[in-house]
């Protein structure tokens, strides 16, 4: 999923196995950065309950539908 990879600053691909324990760029800074571009992809805010939930890549997929 290439919005999770820019967000990440990840080179290459990630899988939808993938989390934010598999990750190590995955850090708070990085978790807002990815609930930021969520929102610009989606044209919303995010609810605190939904950017909580961004914890992997299938996550991200879900919110996006």
């Amino acid at each position: 999923m290439a919005l999770v990879a820019s967000a990440l600053d990840i080179q290459g691909a990630v899988s939808a196995s993938d989390d934010m324990h598999s990750l190590a760029a995955w850090s708070s800074l990085a978790h807002a950065r990815l609930a930021l571009e969520l929102e610009a992809e989606l044209g919303r805010q995010l609810t605190g309950e939904e950017v909580a939930g961004i914890t992997s890549v299938s996550a991200v997929a879900k919110l996006l539908g």
